[in-house]
C-alpha cells in the first residue's frame, strides 16, 4: 500500500511529517509545496528508515540512486542537483591573495561526480517482501546503530531476550525481537531523544549525553530516563590547547578577561556548550557547531572544545588538555511519558525491569 501522493498531501488536512538531515531545505520545500500543516524532524542520518511510520516524506542525498535498490522507497520529486564545491570566507577573498590555491583546486573539482538530493515517499515494491511495519498499537522500540550494537546485544543476551539480524549483515534496520507486541527500528542515538519526545517511538536506548543535550533545549520534554545501562561510559569535558596558560575554568575565565577574548566554543553538543558558557560566566562567547572531528578546530577555529572522551587519548594526540569534566555519560533506556501511562506502559515497564536486572548481574 503506497503512501499518499504529493498532491494528496498538499490538499489534505492532516499533518505531514518530513524528516531529513537537511531540516532547513526540508522546511523550504514544505513551504514551496504549500503543505497546510507540517512538521520538520531534523536527523543525524539514516533517514531512509523513517517512512512510513515515523515520517510521511524524507529528504536525503541519494548519489547514484542505489538507496532505492531492494528498498521500499521511491523518489517522488527531485529537489536539486548537488556536487562538491569550493567555498571561501568573503573577508579572506577581499584581504588575501588566494589565486594560487584557487587555481590549483579548480581543475580537480570537475572530476567529482554530483550527488542528487531527492524528496522521498515510501512505496512497497511488488517484487519484494514487505517489511514488518510498526503498527501504532505496538511498543515502538528504537535501538542504536554503530559501535553500540555489540553492547546492546550483550545486555539482551543477559536479559535472555532474543533478537535477530542485529547487527544486520545486509544493512536491514528492522530487526526482530522476541518480545510480544514490540517492534524495532535501528536509528542514530543522537536522534532518539527528540523522536521519543515527539511520540515517533515509545522507548529507546541512547546516551545520557544526548538526553542532556535534548533536555537543555526542551526542559519540559516528555522524555523519561528509565534505566542506566552502564555501558559506553564517557566523560563530557571542556578542553583547550596545551599552549593556553590555564589548567581549569577559573584560570581560563581570568585569562579571557585579561586579554579581552570573545571565546569560541566548538561542540556537537550545542545546547550543553551554551549552558556551560552561561553557567561559567564566560562573558561574550560564540558557539561553533560541529558534526564530528571537533578536536581539529583548536586552536585556529575555536578556543574551547566540549567533547566526549573515554580515555582522553585522542585529545592528547591533538595537543589538547582537559580543564573541566562536565559530567559522565552512559547508555540508558528512555521512554515517552505519555506512552508510560498508556496501555503500552505495562510492556515498557516490564522491559525496563528486565534490563535493570540484567545490568545488575
Amino acid at each position: 500500500e503506497e503512501l499518499a501522493s504529493l498532491e494528496e498531501l498538499r490538499e489534505g488536512e492532516g499533518l505531514v511529517s518530513l524528516a531529513s538531515e537537511y531540516p532547513n531545505l526540508a522546511e523550504m520545500l514544505a513551504l514551496k509545496l504549500r503543505f497546510k500543516h507540517f512538521n520538520i524532524y531534523p536527523l543525524w542520518g539514516a533517514a531512509e528508515i523513517y517512512p512510513p511510520e515515523n515520517a510521511d516524506l524524507i529528504l536525503l542525498a541519494t548519489g547514484d540512486g542505489r538507496v532505492f535498490e531492494n528498498s521500499f522507497l521511491k523518489p517522488v520529486k527531485k529537489v536539486l542537483d548537488s556536487g562538491a564545491c569550493l567555498i571561501a570566507n568573503r573577508e579572506s577573498l577581499e584581504s588575501k591573495d588566494l589565486s594560487r590555491i584557487l587555481d590549483s583546486l579548480y581543475g580537480s573539482l570537475d572530476k567529482i561526480p554530483p550527488e542528487r538530493l531527492v524528496e522521498i515517499a515510501t512505496a512497497v515494491d511488488s517484487g519484494l517482501k514487505p517489511p514488518q511495519f510498526m503498527p501504532m498499537d505496538c511498543v515502538r522500540l528504537a535501538l542504536p546503530d554503530g559501535h553500540a550494537q555489540k553492547h546492546v546485544v550483550n545486555i539482551l543476551d543477559k536479559a535472555k531476550i532474543g533478537i535477530s539480524d542485529y547487527p544486520s549483515a545486509n544493512g536491514d534496520r528492522r530487526p526482530r525481537i522476541e518480545i510480544p507486541g514490540v517492534k524495532v527500528k535501528v536509528i542514530r542515538p543522537q536522534d532518539m531523544p527528540l523522536q521519543v519526545a515527539n511520540g515517533k517511538f515509545d522507548v529507546a536506548i541512547t546516551g545520557q549525553d544526548w538526553v542532556r543535550e535534548h533536555l537543555a533545549q526542551f526542559p519540559a520534554s516528555p522524555l523519561v530516563e528509565l534505566v542506566d545501562l552502564r555501558y559506553s561510559r564517557v566523560r563530557i569535558v571542556a578542553a583547550v590547547h596545551n599552549e593556553v596558560a590555564a589548567d581549569n575554568m577559573s584560570g581560563l575565565r581570568r585569562l579571557a578577561v585579561e586579554k579581552g577574548w570573545n571565546l569560541r566554543i566548538a561542540s556537537e553538543y550545542i545546547r550543553i556548550a551554551d549552558k556551560f558558557a552561561r553557567e561559567n560566566q564566560l562573558g561574550m562567547y560564540k558557539i561553533v557547531p560541529t558534526w564530528g572531528a571537533t578536536e581539529a578546530f583548536l586552536p585556529d577555529d575555536a578556543d574551547i572544545l566540549i567533547e566526549n572522551t573515554e580515555t582522553g587519548g585522542t585529545l592528547k594526540r591533538h595537543n589538547l588538555k582537559i580543564i573541566e569534566t562536565l559530567f559522565e555519560s552512559t547508555a540508558c533506556l528512555v521512554a515517552n511519558r505519555t506512552s508510560l501511562i498508556s496501555p503500552k506502559g505495562i510492556v515498557i515497564r516490564d522491559l525496563a525491569a528486565i534490563l535493570q536486572n540484567a545490568v545488575s548481574l
